[in-house]
């Protein structure tokens, strides 16, 4: 089988500011727009781990550690106590379309603890999750204007404000990312094509579902649908389930690997005619308003709460199920963070 790039990344940024007592801003004390390293463990937690962790709850924490993150860090090199509070950040109106089948969301923050809460000499700063064990995101060292390391040491009559900017491209379109072949017990050669949907269930722009289809959930149910991609043939809710739980790990080097379980059925199960296209999608109804396909020239699924599934699969050649034979499937992809 061939392979393609679904187009998804992650970087960011990262401010500090220290504040007087009077909550005027420090100049001598402050860094703004610096870059930093989103972890291999950040970007799984953000991207996939959690339907909520793209905008979810993040906390920022100071350090005083002086090795160089690197994407494998599992938090701070030396984290000091206390954290800021939390705050979120929404897609509407943080998606900017790159025009390339991608969109980057740019979802700003500003972290403060509160006057005289953080005091000391400080050398890294970092991002965690709240919860899920706390999640190291991303973190850097404190670096001046020529990239070198640095500190800075807040007082007890001043406040420290961290403001940190997380940019996440992923895909807003389907692309073709598999090419490969089936062959039957009849020695039929089936060709197919493995398409990658928009990242977001409900795939406009800008959209205020922010519901992901890259999820790790992979309780999903199968539908077959012909050519015109809305005529359900099939559905694995009629034989009682979908694919289960499947499996979801991550190497913690930036490589994830979906692997479902096998659907089998069976030649009662029943007929089908013309199959065309393979789509997944939650709950138990075979509608295709629910996991049909909405564009067969794209080969995008259907935009809908239930359209939860990362791929669409397109038989070039045309499949036929009869009441004699039996019909097995199991998907697998990777996604590198």
């Amino acid at each position: 089988m061939s392979n393609g790039n679904i187009g998804i990344s992650a970087k960011g940024r990262f401010g500090i500011s220290v504040l007087d007592k009077n909550g005027k801003i420090k100049k001598e004390k402050s860094i703004s727009n610096t870059s930093n390293v989103v972890t291999y463990s950040g970007a799984y937690q953000a991207l996939i781990n959690s339907t909520s962790s793209l905008f979810g709850i993040y906390t920022a924490s100071m350090g005083t550690g002086t090795v160089e993150i690197t994407r494998s860090a599992t938090g701070l090199g030396s984290r000091a106590s206390g954290s800021t509070g939390q705050t979120s950040a929404s897609r509407v109106g943080n998606e900017v379309d790159n025009l390339d089948g991608t969109s980057t969301l740019t979802l700003s923050r500003t972290l403060s603890f509160s006057l005289g809460s953080q005091v000391g000499t400080f050398s890294e700063v970092g991002v965690y999750t709240p919860f899920d064990g706390e999640v190291f995101i991303a973190g850097q060292l404190i670096k001046d204007e020529f990239g070198n390391p640095t500190t800075i040491t807040v007082l007890s009559d001043e406040q420290l404000v961290v403001t940190y900017i997380l940019e996440w491209t992923v895909p807003n379109a389907s692309q073709l990312i598999g090419t490969g072949s089936v062959t039957d017990a009849d020695s039929n050669v089936y060709n197919y094509e493995v398409y990658s949907q928009p990242y977001f269930s409900n795939f406009a722009i800008n959209d205020s579902y922010t519901v992901s289809r890259y999820f790790s959930a992979l309780d999903d149910e199968v539908g077959f649908f012909a050519a015109n991609g809305t005529t359900s043939l099939f559905n694995t809710g009629d034989v009682g389930g979908g694919f289960g739980s499947g499996t979801v790990v991550h190497d913690g080097a930036g490589t994830v690997t979906y692997t479902t379980q096998t659907i089998t059925l069976s030649p009662a199960a029943g007929d089908f005619t013309d199959l065309v296209y393979l789509s997944f999608y939650t709950g138990n109804s075979d509608s295709a308003a629910d996991g049909g396909v909405a564009n067969t020239t794209t080969n995008t699924a259907t935009s809908s709460n239930s359209s939860r599934y990362p791929l669409l699969i397109k038989f070039v050649d045309p499949i036929s199920k009869t009441s004699s034979q039996s019909f097995s499937i199991q998907a697998s992809f990777t996604v590198t963070l």
